[in-house]
C-alpha cells in the first residue's frame, strides 16, 4: 500500500531490524544421544521432588546469562520434546559451560535435606559432557527469520537471543534526557533499569502530598511520612512482530519500577553481582510475610550461579543454609546490590508511568542508537465519539429520559424493572434513596421512601426498599445467606427485570493490611476474603433472576471539580447535592448496564464518522484462563476456562444484546438475553476447562451458528486466542484456508469455516495495550511540501501502520490526562529527574496507549478501514462509563459479564499463548 505524503504522522516506541542489529549467537546442535539424557534428568528430577512438571529450564539458562554475560536459549522445551539447541550470543570455554551445567544438574537433585556442601564441579554428568563438547556453529539470526510478505516467524530461540543483543547495545550508551545522563543496566531477562544511586528517583513523597494519605494506618503515618522511597525507570526490550510488516521490529516498553522496603510478599527482585559488567540477576519470589522464598527456578539458578562465581548472595549466619534469611527481608534504606519491586497491593507515594516527555526520548534514544527510522503510522479517523454516553452530573439523560424506554426495556426482554435497593445502615438507605430518586427524574421521593413496599419512580421502573443487616454484613455465616436471600420481599414479578442495590463495605488499605497480617504465624486475624459477603450474596441473587450491584459506604466524598450550575428546578437541586457522589453513579450505571440496556443512540455512534453505514450485529468473542491459587485455596487447583460470545443485534430502532452461555455443570446453555445471561452465569460455578481442548473451536462456531443472524461482524480478543485459531496468530497470516475454510486441518478463524449464511461477514482481532504493543511517542504535521512541523503530543485518532492495509493503531490518551488540575499534564515536558515540586513527583504520569485493530477478514470490494473505524467507534461506546475503552463494546461487554462473576479472580497469562512476536 502506498504511503500518505501529507497529514498527521504517528511515531511509535519501535524501529525496524536489520540484520546487522539483529547480531549473531553461538549455536549448539546437541547430539541425537541426548535426547535419552534429558528424559533420564526428567525423570530423576520428578523422583527427587515429587514434581510432575517439566524440567526448569529457566534455571540453568538464567546461570549462563549471569555468568558468561550471554543471552542463552534452549529449544524446544516441551515436556514431549527435550531441548536440541542450545544458543549463546557469546562462545565461552567448554570447561565453564560444562560447570554450569553441572552445578545446576546437582542443585535440581539436591533436596533440602541432603548436604549442598558435597556439590562439586567435579561431579560426573554425562549431561555437561555432551554440551560441553559440542562445537558451536556461529550463525547470523536474521538467516534463521521466515520472512513472508506480511509477517514473519522464527523458534523462540531467534526472539530471546536478538531481544539481548539489542538489550545489551541499548545499555551500553547512556539515555540522554533533560540535559542528563542516565546509564540503563541490563538483567538477565532483557529490561534496562537504572541502578545507579545518584539516578533513582527518591523523596519522602507521603510528606508532599498531605491530604492523600488518609487511609494510612495513623501509627505508623509519621514514620511513612518521613521515609525515604525510592523508584527506578524500567524498559522491557524485546524483537517483535505486527501484522502486515514482513521484518522484526525492536520494541521498547517503560515503566515505573517501585523499590520496596521489605522482601516480604514480594514477587520480583534483582541482584547485583560484584562485576559491574555483568547482568543483573532476575529473581522471582513466592509466598508471603516472614515465608517470602525464592521460587523453585530462581533458587536453583542462585545456588549455581554462587558457587560458579564464588560471591555470596545474601549475609548468612553460620551454618545457615536458606538463600533468603530474614536478615536479608529489610531492604530499608539506600538501595543496595539487592532490590525488590513492591507487591502489587500495598500502597505507594509514587504514582505509576514515567510520562510523555520520557518515552519520546526513549523513542529519540531507540532511533539513534540502532541508526534506524522509528515505526510510522498515519491518521485515517478523528478522534469524534459522535453519540457516545454523555452524562449530565452523573445522570445518563439520554437513556433514563428517553421517550422510547419501554421499547429499550423490551429489547433487553422486560416490560419493567424493578430495582431492590438492599442496605445495612440507615445514611445508605438515604444515599440509596436519593441517588435512585436523582436518576429516575423523582426528586419528591428523595427525602422519603417506604420499607418494603414497591413504588414506582417511573411509567417503567419501580423500586422496593429492604433493610437486610444479616444478609449484607461480612461474616463466617455464609451457609445461612441462601435462606436469608429467599426472605427478600419483591425477588420476582412477570415480565419484570429485577436488580439489587446492595451495601456493602469495602477498605482497600485495611483488608490489604488484615490479608498480610491473616498469613503470619498463629495469627488471630482472619483473612477478610473468607469473610467477604459480596460473591455469596451475588450467587444467591443470581440464582433467584436478581443481578446485584453492590454500593460501597466506604467511601469520602470530594468536591466536585465541575464549575457550579445554577439550580433551578428540584431534580438541579438534587444532582448539585450528588454531584461528587461518583462511586454511586457509577453504581447505577452499571447496574443499568448489566440489565442490557441499549439506547438507540449506539446506531450513529457505529455510522458516525466513516463506520459501517448499513446495519448488521456486532459480536465479541472473549475467553480467559484462571488457575488456581495455590497458596490460598486449595480446592481451586484445576484451571477455569470462561468463554463467551456477546452479541448486539439491530432490531428495528433498537438493539438487542444477547451473549451465549456455554454448557457447563447441568446448568442452562445457548443463546440468552445479556441480562438472563448473567444471571445464569453468576449462579454457576466458573466451568473447568483448558485453551487445548480440541472440542473447544467447533463448540464457538456451534454458537455462532445458532446466533441465527446472517450479516454480523465478529470481534475477537487477541489477548489469550491466537493459539486456538492459524489465523489469529501473526506468524501465519500468509497462510490461504482451504476451500473449506481450514488450515491444516484446522479452522483458520472462528465462523469462517461455517456455511453462507452462518458466516460472519467480517472478522477483526482487536489487542488491548501490553509489553508486546509499541506506545505512541510523538506526533508531526506532514505539509503539502514536505515540511514536518510537531503535532499535538496526544492523539485519541485511528491510523494505519505504514506500508500496510488492514492492520491499524488507536491511539489512547487516558482520561485522567483531560483533567483540569495541574497535575493531570504531569510528564508532558519533563521527566522524573527534572527538579518539580514534591507533589508533583509524586503522582501518576500518564502516557499514551495503543489498541492494536487487525482486519483478518472482509469482503474483498469492502475498504478494510470501514472496519476499523467502526471498532473503534465502539470503543467509544461502552454502556456505563464515559471514556474510551481499550476493546469494542461486544468484547468490552463480554469482558465485564466476566468480571461479575462471583469466583472471578483477575489472572493474566499471556505467556501461554504462542510466542508469534
Amino acid at each position: 500500500m502506498s504511503t500518505p505524503d501529507t497529514g498527521t504522522r504517528m511515531s511509535l516506541l519501535a524501529c525496524p531490524l536489520t540484520p546487522d542489529l539483529m547480531g549473531t549467537v553461538c549455536l549448539y546442535r546437541l547430539p541425537d544421544k541426548i535426547e535419552n539424557v534429558w528424559k533420564d534428568l526428567r525423570d530423576q528430577y520428578r523422583f527427587t521432588t515429587g514434581s510432575r512438571g517439566n524440567l526448569p529450564y529457566e534455571g540453568l539458562l538464567t546461570v549462563l546469562r549471569a555468568s558468561a554475560h550471554t543471552s542463552a536459549s534452549l529449544y524446544p522445551t516441551s515436556k514431549d520434546h527435550p531441548p536440541r539447541f542450545l544458543a549463546l550470543s557469546r562462545k565461552i570455554s567448554p570447561a565453564q559451560l560444562r560447570a554450569a551445567i553441572v552445578l545446576w544438574q546437582q542443585a535440581l537433585l539436591t533436596t533440602r535435606d541432603e548436604q549442598a556442601e558435597q556439590i562439586s564441579i567435579d561431579h560426573p554428568s554425562e549431561l555437561a559432557d555432551l554440551i560441553a563438547s559440542v562445537d558451536p556453529e556461529h550463525v547470523a539470526l536474521f538467516d534463521h527469520l521466515t520472512i513472508g510478505s506480511s509477517t514473519i516467524d522464527a523458534d523462540s530461540w531467534v526472539w530471546e537471543a536478538t531481544s539481548c543483543n539489542l538489550a545489551r547495545r541499548l545499555g551500553a550508551t547512556p539515555l540522554k534526557i533533560d540535559n542528563r545522563e542516565i546509564n540503563l543496566r541490563p538483567d538477565t531477562e532483557n529490561n534496562l533499569l537504572v541502578w545507579h544511586p545518584d539516578q533513582l528517583w527518591s523523596s519522602s513523597w507521603y510528606a508532599a502530598r498531605p491530604g492523600k494519605d488518609k487511609d494510612l494506618d495513623p501509627t505508623t503515618l509519621d514514620e511513612w511520612k518521613t521515609d525515604l522511597r525510592y523508584a527506578a525507570l524500567r524498559v522491557t526490550v524485546a524483537m517483535k512482530s505486527l501484522p502486515g510488516i514482513p521484518h522484526p521490529l525492536a520494541v521498547l516498553h517503560p515503566s515505573v519500577s517501585r523499590l520496596s522496603n521489605t522482601l516480604r510478599s514480594a514477587r520480583t527482585a534483582w541482584l547485583a553481582p560484584k562485576d559491574p559488567n555483568a547482568p543483573l540477576l532476575s529473581l522471582h519470589l513466592g509466598g508471603k510475610g516472614d515465608h517470602t522464598h525464592l521460587d523453585h527456578t530462581s533458587r536453583l539458578a542462585l545456588d549455581a550461579w554462587v558457587r560458579l562465581r564464588s560471591e555470596t548472595a545474601f549475609p548468612r549466619k553460620d551454618g545457615e543454609t536458606e538463600f533468603l534469611p530474614r536478615s536479608a527481608m529489610d531492604l530499608s534504606g539506600p538501595p543496595g546490590n539487592l532490590r525488590a519491586l513492591i507487591p502489587y497491593s500495598t500502597r505507594y507515594p509514587i504514582g505509576k508511568g514515567p510520562g510523555i516527555h520520557t518515552v519520546t526520548a526513549l523513542a529519540d534514544h531507540l532511533a539513534t542508537v540502532l541508526g534506524q527510522p522509528l515505526l510510522k503510522a498515519w491518521k485515517i479517523s478523528a478522534p469524534a465519539a459522535y453519540g457516545a454516553r454523555k452524562t449530565d452530573y452523573g445522570r445518563d439523560t439520554a437513556l433514563l429520559d428517553n421517550p422510547d424506554l419501554h421499547g429499550i426495556l423490551a429489547a433487553a426482554g422486560c416490560t419493567k424493572l424493578r430495582i431492590l435497593a438492599l442496605y445495612v445502615h440507615q445514611e445508605q438507605r438515604t444515599r440509596m434513596q436519593r441517588l435512585l430518586a436523582y436518576h429516575f427524574n423523582r426528586p419528591d421521593l428523595a427525602c422519603g421512601m417506604p420499607e418494603d413496599t414497591v413504588i414506582d419512580l417511573t411509567e417503567h421502573v419501580e423500586v422496593l426498599i429492604h433493610h437486610a443487616p444479616e444478609l449484607l454484613t461480612h461474616g463466617d455465616h455464609h451457609r445461612h445467606r441462601g435462606e436469608l436471600t429467599a426472605q427478600i420481599p419483591g425477588l420476582t414479578a412477570p415480565n419484570t427485570g429485577v436488580l439489587a442495590l446492595c451495601e456493602t463495605t469495602y477498605d482497600a488499605s485495611q483488608w490489604s493490611r488484615d490479608r498480610r497480617a491473616a498469613n503470619r504465624p498463629e495469627s488471630q486475624t482472619t483473612d477478610p476474603d473468607t469473610l467477604d459477603a459480596k460473591p455469596h450474596v451475588s450467587r444467591h441473587l443470581a440464582q433467584h433472576g436478581v443481578l446485584a450491584q453492590f454500593l460501597n459506604a466506604n467511601v469520602t466524598l470530594g468536591r466536585s471539580k465541575k464549575q457550579p450550575r445554577e439550580t433551578t428546578n428540584p431534580l438541579d437541586v438534587l444532582g448539585a447535592e450528588l454531584a461528587t457522589d461518583h462511586p454511586g453513579h457509577h453504581a447505577i450505571a452499571d447496574m443499568l448496564r448489566a440489565a442490557g440496556l441499549v439506547p438507540p443512540r449506539l446506531t450513529r455512534a457505529i455510522s458516525y464518522g466513516g463506520g459501517l453505514k448499513d446495519r448488521c450485529a456486532h459480536v465479541g468473542l472473549h475467553l480467559r484462563v484462571q488457575r488456581g491459587d495455590k497458596w490460598k485455596d486449595r480446592t481451586e487447583q484445576q484451571p477455569r476456562l470462561m468463554w463467551t460470545l456477546v452479541a448486539f443485534i439491530p432490531r428495528g430502532d433498537f438493539w438487542e444484546a444477547w451473549a451465549y452461555i456455554p454448557p457447563a455443570h447441568n446448568e442452562r446453555s445457548g443463546w440468552f438475553s445479556y441480562a438472563m445471561a448473567q444471571t445464569i452465569h453468576r449462579g454457576a460455578p466458573l466451568p473447568d476447562g483448558s485453551r487445548q481442548d480440541d472440542a473447544l473451536p467447533r463448540q464457538i462456531d456451534h454458537a455462532l451458528s445458532l446466533l441465527g443472524q446472517q450479516d454480523y461482524v465478529l470481534y475477537i480478543s487477541g489477548r489469550g486466542t491466537r493459539s486456538l485459531w492459524p489465523l489469529l496468530a501473526n506468524k501465519n497470516l500468509d497462510l490461504t484456508p482451504d476451500d473449506l475454510g481450514h488450515i491444516k486441518g484446522r479452522p483458520a478463524l472462528p465462523g469462517i469455516s461455517l456455511p453462507d449464511g452462518r458466516r460472519p461477514r467480517a472478522i477483526i482481532r482487536t489487542t488491548a495495550a501490553g509489553p508486546d504493543l509499541p506506545l505512541p511517542a510523538f506526533f508531526e504535521e506532514v505539509a503539502a511540501d514536505s515540511t514536518v512541523t510537531d503535532g499535538d503530543k496526544t492523539s485519541n485518532s485511528l491510523f494505519r501502520l505504514q506500508d500496510t492495509d488492514r492492520t491499524f493503531i488507536l491511539s489512547n490518551r487516558p482520561h485522567q490526562m483531560d483533567g483540569k488540575t495541574y497535575f493531570a499534564k504531569a510528564g508532558r515536558d519533563r521527566s522524573r529527574w527534572s527538579p518539580q515540586n514534591g507533589e508533583e513527583q509524586a503522582e501518576t504520569w500518564y502516557t499514551l496507549n495503543a489498541t492494536e485493530i487487525t482486519v483478518l477478514h472482509c469482503p474483498d470490494h469492502h475498504d478494510p478501514a470501514t472496519y476499523a473505524i467502526t471498532a473503534t467507534r465502539l470503543c467509544n461506546y461502552p454502556l456505563a462509563g464515559e471514556h474510551r475503552t481499550q476493546l469494542p463494546l461486544p468484547i468490552h461487554a463480554a469482558i465485564q459479564m466476566d468480571k461479575d462473576h462471583p469466583d472471578y479472580r483477575r489472572s493474566i497469562d499471556w505467556e501461554t499463548e504462542e510466542d508469534d512476536g
